[in-house]
């Protein structure tokens, strides 16, 4: 069923990144950003992000990922006094759907991170200010499931707003500012859900959109809530022995349709904007690839496996003939968009079915979101990384951009 997984030594894709490199803030305007551009024949050109339009084919399709960043981190008491802090990563009752609890004024569960000593299974935690409570259970080390209330009937979005803050990733050490509500969230963010930004995203802004829309690039929308796995270190020698973070992910019908019509088109260009559209866009191929397969009826869920990307019998699917299976698939529910978990990983020898580039930041050494680029270039990902430290690139999530295409030996 599987093509063969390769051997994925973590000491294979590491690199020396200087802490003085990694950005602890964003640049004053968005779009002047550095871009590193990888060619289809793998030369290496640097311009700046608002060029962008200048830089796509006409006439390309391009994919992001409007999720939008919660205030997941809050900082609440404990009955003796002393202060906890609890990390929100990702809801579990009574729904998944992020954008479901974060909508309700009604109780809900979360899965989390608690920072803070003593902290017992049972014990109530407060916000003052907001009248929020939170019950702690315990679950392994610093991960627990805590029951959020309260008593008024604003939905819990709008109680996170004014009880938390915005959550930086652990690597940028500072405390947030008023300017981080504003430069972490995409100028295209609508969906509540993520505990990360898609930061591939943040460089674009409204006059980049208006000119790529002149030049005839449309922009198709998809949503994958980031979690706190995005950030998890890879604790095995060969990434082959680890398990993959889940993340909800979904597309409209209509975005579907239109990503149907497009790829219908022979030699069109699609670029995806970010690791998470990427990650969202070769799971909506293996979703619509298994429907093709196997029929509308055979799929019940829309959950994608870690290793789909690998299954050589997905691979005779077009991509528009993957997109139009997700359309009829979502008619025979009579559904409007189509939701599920992802844990697929995208690695060197994987199938990369739907991108023709890569637009994103430079990440950190030995993770998987390393692996993913290495995946989209092979290896010349270690001359776009030597490329960008000898020319004063600024790193993660904070930092610099690159459009990566893929390449003519791939």
């Amino acid at each position: 069923m599987h093509r063969s997984i390769p051997s994925l030594q973590l000491r294979d894709f590491t690199y020396d990144l200087p802490s003085d490199r990694i950005a602890l803030h964003p640049l004053p305007e968005r779009d002047a950003s550095k871009l590193l551009v990888l060619t289809p024949d793998g030369v290496i050109n640097h311009r700046i992000f608002r060029e962008l339009p200048e830089v796509l084919p006409w006439g390309s399709t391009l994919v992001v990922n409007r999720t939008r960043v919660i205030h997941a981190r809050l900082r609440m008491q404990k009955p003796t006094g002393g202060m906890v802090e609890i990390f929100l990563t990702r809801p579990v009752a009574p729904s998944a759907d992020p954008a479901v609890v974060l909508a309700s004024a009604s109780a809900s569960t979360w899965e989390c991170l608690i920072g803070g000593r003593n902290v017992s299974d049972g014990m109530e935690l407060l916000h003052a200010a907001t009248g929020l409570q939170a019950v702690v259970r315990r679950g392994v080390g610093t991960e627990a499931n805590v029951e959020l209330s309260w008593s008024d009937q604003r939905p819990l979005a709008e109680i996170l707003v004014h009880a938390g803050d915005i959550p930086l990733p652990p690597y940028i050490k500072r405390d947030t500012t008023e300017d981080d509500a504003v430069r972490y969230q995409t100028v295209f963010a609508k969906t509540e859900g993520s505990v990360a930004a898609p930061t591939a995203s943040l460089h674009f802004t409204d006059d980049v959109l208006s000119r790529l829309e002149a030049h005839g690039v449309q922009r198709v929308e998809v949503t994958l809530h980031v979690g706190l796995g995005t950030f998890k270190p890879v604790d095995v020698d060969d990434a082959v022995d680890h398990t993959m973070h889940r993340e909800r992910y979904g597309i409209t019908r209509k975005a579907a349709a239109e990503l149907a019509d497009r790829c219908r088109t022979e030699g069109h260009f699609l670029a995806v904007v970010g690791t998470t559209a990427m990650r969202t866009m070769e799971s909506l191929f293996c979703l619509g690839a298994r429907i093709l397969r196997d029929g509308v009826d055979a799929v019940p869920s829309a959950d994608v496996a870690q290793w789909e990307a690998f299954d050589d019998s997905l691979d005779a699917a077009s991509r528009a003939d993957a997109m139009q299976a997700l359309v009829q698939w979502m008619d025979a529910r009579d559904a409007d968009e189509i939701w599920g978990d992802t844990a697929i990983m995208i690695a060197p020898g994987c199938r990369i079915a739907m991108a023709d580039a890569l637009i994103t930041n430079f990440h950190q050494p030995g993770n998987t979101l390393l692996l993913l680029v290495a995946a989209m270039v092979g290896p010349r990902w270690r001359d776009v990384y030597a490329a960008a430290l000898d020319n004063g690139y600024r790193f993660l999530s904070y930092g610099d951009s690159s459009l990566l295409v893929r390449q003519t030996s791939a």
